[in-house]
């Protein structure tokens, strides 16, 4: 750039910088009421915190735009000329109102029912969230909770990291790289299960390889989730993924207990106690170590709000953990 073109552009920077200042801004009118009441342009910088040429250089802004004369200097002090009076009468009840803004939104903020919005995959909603979410309503009556049940936990991730749910429960796997925008907090460990009909020959094994479980058709999730990249993993690693005979697919633990109890297959799942009632026998695959881990995850840095604080508390009592216990190490989820 040409020294000629760098100093017409300093120019048009200037001459904004100048047009910025005619515009009557909200803080010269607070500024000139300000100088107003303490009739002196040094007083009102030291109320203001600013200094006194500050102070003038903003009512004189006001009084380019106004075309007139708001204040004269009489020895050290200001006075009001007629136009100033006038200005003082119209805005001061203005300006107060506006001063005041801040602690009458915070009043009125806290007669807003309180708000929380929790994300979690269906699994964790289904079984671990109902005696939290219960107890929460229990402690919180006026409080409005959303829950928003995701089939991928990578959304449920999303949905936190964009501030669209202040908590996010999901599943973890601790090899993973996680986010660099989120705090995770372990709450509880999950086996990798084998899930069989009751009466099932599985059922009467002693002991279970994997040759033993793929001898049956495998209803499995979709590529991506936990359960489904452990059981490739186990397949690729016994070199018997051409043995495996895979008749169903979907994303949803319970209906893949269903299909389970209807006799339609068996399945490898990170699941807990199945109901006394199940139709399903489920085996923990003990000394496999394909576990993965249940966390709580929330926006770093974010103001965690009262509502947020007793949900996370409601989970930890409801997973037995203490807070001092319960945070992760290294960086948090993005896949």
């Amino acid at each position: 750039m040409r020294a000629s073109d760098r100093s017409r552009e300093r120019d048009r920077d200037s001459e904004k910088h100048i047009d910025r200042y005619k515009e009557i801004q909200l803080r010269q009118l607070s500024t000139f009421c300000v100088a107003a009441k303490e009739g002196n342009f040094t007083k009102a910088a030291r109320t203001l915190g600013l200094s006194a040429p500050t102070v003038w250089q903003q009512v004189r802004a006001l009084e380019q735009r106004l075309k007139t004369t708001l204040m004269r200097r009489r020895g050290r002090n200001v006075v009001l000329t007629d136009d100033g009076r006038l200005l003082l009468e119209l805005v001061q009840p203005h300006v107060s109102g506006l001063e005041s803004l801040e602690s009458l939104f915070a009043a009125r903020q806290r007669m807003l029912p309180p708000e929380l919005t929790v994300a979690a995959i269906p699994y964790l909603a289904s079984t671990h969230l109902i005696e939290p979410v219960r107890r929460f309503a229990d402690e919180h009556e006026t409080a409005r909770l959303t829950l928003r049940v995701l089939v991928w936990f990578q959304e449920v991730i999303r949905q936190v990291e964009q501030g669209q749910a202040e908590l996010g429960v999901i599943f973890v796997d601790r090899g993973e790289a996680r986010s660099p925008q989120l705090e995770y907090e372990f709450l509880r460990d999950l086996p990798l299960s084998l899930l069989t009909p009751k009466r099932h020959p599985l059922t009467r094994k002693r002991s279970i390889s994997l040759k033993d479980i793929i001898e049956y058709p495998l209803i499995v999730p979709p590529e991506g989730a936990f359960a489904r990249r452990t059981l490739d993993q186990l397949l690729s690693r016994g070199d018997l993924n051409q043995q495996a005979r895979i008749v169903m697919e979907t994303p949803l633990a319970e209906v893949i207990r269903h299909y389970v109890a209807a006799g339609m297959g068996v399945a490898l799942l990170h699941v807990d106690e199945e109901p006394a009632k199940s139709a399903v026998y489920r085996r923990p695959l003990e000394g496999w170590d394909e576990g993965i881990s249940i966390s709580l995850v929330t926006r770093r840095g974010a103001h965690a709000a009262e509502p947020v604080e007793v949900f996370q508390r409601l989970l930890r009592d409801y997973f037995g953990v203490r807070q001092e216990d319960s945070k992760e190490s290294g960086n948090s989820l993005t896949t």
